[in-house]
Parts: C-alpha cells; sequence; structure tokens
C-alpha cells in the first residue's frame, strides 16, 4: 500500500503521511488474524524510531476494544517521548454505499498540529484470506489531537520514559556518593536490562592514582560490548563547574537508550552544606546530545515493524 494518489492531508506533513500509510498496512497485517486484534498505538519519533503499543488493560483479556481504545487515548495523551507523530488503531465496521463491511481505523496525528485525521481501510474476508476494498479513505481531516497540542518540549530528548527514570535514579546515586568536602566523584556505569534489573560498575583505571579521565575511558570501552538486548546504559561523574561561584560542583551523566541514534549528557548542580550533605541547585538539564555509549542496531524501526513491513512487501511482491 502507498501513500501515492491518495488524498492530501493538510494536518500531516509528508513523514507523517508516509508514517500513517505505514501503519494502514500494519493495521490489515494484524486484521488477518481470525478473531481481531487489541488497539494498537504507534509512535514515530523526532528521530526516526518507532515504536508499538498493544492497549491492553489486565491480564486475564477481559479488556474490550472499547476500553483498549479509550487507554491509548489517555496514554498518547501523556506521551513523554520526543515524537513528530502518534497514531491509534483499531478493528471495526464500516457501513457507506448501501453495505457494511470490516475495516482498520487509524486515527493519526503530527504533534504540534490544531487538529488530526482518521483514515479507513475497508476489506473483507474470503477462503481464509483478506481482500481489501478500494484505497484507505479519508473520513475526518479535524479529529481532536491524540497530545495536547501546546504540550512542553521532552524534557530529555533520546530517552523514552523508562530510560528518563534510569538516568535520574543513577544521577541520585551519584549525588549520594560524593566524597566529603570534596566534588570530585570518581566515575561508575550502570546498566539496565530489558527486564529491569540493574547494575553498577566502579571505574578505577589505576588503583594508587585513580582518575576522572582514566575512568571514563575504560567504561566507554566496557559499555561498547554490553549484551544488545540491554534497555540502557549510563556514565556517571562529578567535578568542579569552572568560573561559577554559586555552584560548588556537579554530577554529570550521560545515559543512552540502545537502538537511538545518540545519547543525552545531563548536568545536575549542587551546593554543600555541611560536611556530607549536598543540595540540588535546581533540576537537572539536558547540556548536549551525546553519541551512542553501545554501538547502534536498526537505529530507525521497531522489529515489530521491521518484521510487519517485510510480511507486507511480500505478498505485494
Amino acid at each position: 500500500m502507498s501513500s501515492a494518489g491518495c488524498p492530501t492531508l493538510d494536518n500531516l506533513d509528508d513523514v507523517a503521511t508516509a508514517f500513517l500509510f505505514e501503519v494502514v498496512d500494519l493495521g490489515m497485517e494484524y486484521a488477518k488474524l481470525e478473531d481481531g486484534f487489541v488497539p494498537l498505538a504507534t509512535i514515530l519519533g523526532v528521530d526516526g524510531q518507532k515504536h508499538i503499543w498493544k492497549l491492553v488493560g489486565d491480564e486475564d483479556g477481559a479488556f474490550t476494544q472499547e476500553q483498549g481504545v479509550a487507554l491509548g487515548r489517555e496514554r498518547l495523551q501523556e506521551l513523554d517521548e520526543d515524537a513528530h507523530c502518534a497514531t491509534l488503531v483499531y478493528d471495526g465496521y464500516f457501513t457507506g454505499d448501501g453495505e457494511r463491511t470490516e475495516a482498520v481505523f487509524v486515527e493519526a496525528y503530527q504533534l504540534g498540529r490544531p487538529a488530526g485525521v482518521l483514515m479507513c481501510q475497508r476489506y473483507q474476508r474470503r477462503r481464509g484470506d483478506v481482500q481489501l476494498i478500494g484505497n484507505p479513505m479519508l473520513l475526518d481531516d479535524e479529529v481532536p489531537p491524540l497530545v495536547p497540542p501546546d504540550r512542553q518540549p521532552v524534557e530529555y530528548p533520546h530517552l523514552g520514559p523508562e530510560a528518563k527514570q534510569f538516568a535520574l535514579s543513577v544521577l541520585a546515586v551519584g549525588l549520594e556518593d560524593v566524597e566529603p568536602e570534596a566534588c570530585i566523584l570518581l566515575p561508575f556505569a550502570a546498566v539496565e536490562a530489558a527486564d529491569g534489573a540493574r547494575d553498577l560498575w566502579r571505574l578505577v583505571d589505576d588503583e594508587q592514582d585513580p582518575t576522572v579521565g582514566g575512568g571514563l575511558d575504560l567504561g566507554r570501552q566496557q559499555l561498547a560490548s554490553v549484551d544488545p538486548t540491554t534497555r540502557c546504559v549510563a556514565l556517571v561523574w562529578g567535578g568542579d563547574i569552572p568560573d561559577d561561584e554559586d555552584q560548588e560542583g556537579a554530577i554529570f551523566v550521560e545515559a543512552y537508550e540502545l537502538g537511538r541514534p545518540a545519547g543525552v549528557r545531563l548536568v545536575q548542580p549542587y551546593r554543600r552544606i555541611d560536611h556530607d550533605r549536598v543540595a540540588m541547585l535546581g533540576d537537572p538539564q539536558a547540556v548536549e546530545e551525546a553519541e551512542p555509549l553501545v554501538p547502534p542496531v536498526e537505529p530507525t524501526r521497531s522489529a515489530a515493524f521491521a518484521r510487519l513491513q517485510e510480511i507486507a512487501a511480500r505478498k505485494r511482491g
């Protein structure tokens, strides 16, 4: 399926339009399941990465389709990712031209635009197969935004919600580890596995004369070869901030979520309030992008998208 020859979508740019029609293909692949499919939300990041959420609210399977769609709307209203476009995908029925047919519906919204669009692809089942009825149809080009159009920019680009919490938690560990009456924190590496398990590695390049720079070099070498199924990694270190009399020191965190095109470097300034306690000065700030700490694999599409796009391509061929 292609966006070529389809109606112009005023509320979507070319990138969001192409993503919308990919998602129509995705919905049609799920529609081939005999019992239909659980509603989906999909996200296109500003970095080109794509994510799928299956919208199931309980483990016993009693969640209805309507509840799944409602859950998707709720989650997308609170989207905590650096996104370009978001969609909501569900199965249902379309009535028109005197007949009622099954259909996949895709509601798409490009962040920052005044409204979204609603597309529909009709289909019928014959001999165990799914056959399209015509091309995707534009049902509505002014549906309410799936994501608040006035939401604030993402605080930490390139970090999803889990990776953001991971980065902030290891920053807190760094603050606790600042040496009394000193602003130096020798580096450590932090790793979070896909199942949420975490590990910390102290990075000492020389037992007799450890240095921050040497520890960071050692950490980069070790993190470059972590298991590719790892969720996210970080380097943490501390030091002073030159030429700033109001700030005694800062904790630095370089965090990377595997599969993203870049990481992010955070800084948390602090002031010492007594011998062994420090007080944060403001909130952590993202100061710059950072090179991936782990060589990225398939940075532009998720495994689920890749698999389903390949299936669709084979069927079209």
